[in-house]
């Protein structure tokens, strides 16, 4: 099955009324655009309108810093190999400061050198997640030492999060946007 059987990108006025509410609350909010995989859940749009809210907060609403948060996404859309996902952030991981060296490593596979405790406490923690299901017990105690609870459980709320679009942009065959037009 090729990718345009499993996903076509549409125009809001091919949508219903209550896809259109949400097409417009998605466009209005702090994305300012549908990115396609939002296409893709405007076929349920009650789950389309959970999900862009979930995700809004994921992206711009928890205690970590842009560069920490974009430093995750990118490690689960590597993990899931989710090129999609990989495209959009490997962008705006750069507009929230993570050097080039850092993304480039991450897509080959390879530990980056990082030039701060936090971002290798996060990588460390997303990567050991995403490899063993599961955090060791020390690992998991200085995250929550470094960083409170509170925003560990957001760290672990980014992961599942852009771990739920990987597994949709699988399915569907997402491709890069730019690659897909």
């Amino acid at each position: 099955m090729s990718t345009q059987e499993r996903f076509t990108p549409f125009a809001r006025t091919d949508l219903d009324a209550r896809q259109q509410e949400i097409f417009d609350d998605i466009a209005s909010g702090p994305r300012g655009t549908v990115p396609w995989i939002f296409h893709l859940y405007l076929d349920s749009p009650e789950l389309a309108a959970r999900i862009q809210q979930l995700g809004a907060f994921c992206r711009y609403g928890t205690s970590l810093p842009p560069r920490l948060s974009e430093l995750a996404i990118l490690i689960a859309a590597h993990h899931w190999e989710a090129e999609y996902e990989w495209s959009i952030h490997t962008g705006e991981a750069r507009k929230a400061g993570l050097p080039s060296e850092v993304i480039v490593a991450i897509g080959e596979d390879r530990r980056p050198v990082f030039d701060d405790g936090d971002s290798e406490l996060i990588y460390d923690f997303a990567t050991e997640f995403f490899r063993r299901n599961d955090v060791p017990d020390a690992l998991f105690a200085s995250a929550v030492e470094r960083f409170g609870r509170a925003t560990t459980v957001e760290l672990a709320g980014v992961l599942g999060y852009y771990s739920m679009l990987a597994i949709a942009i699988r399915i569907f065959r997402l491709q890069p946007e730019s690659r897909a037009e």
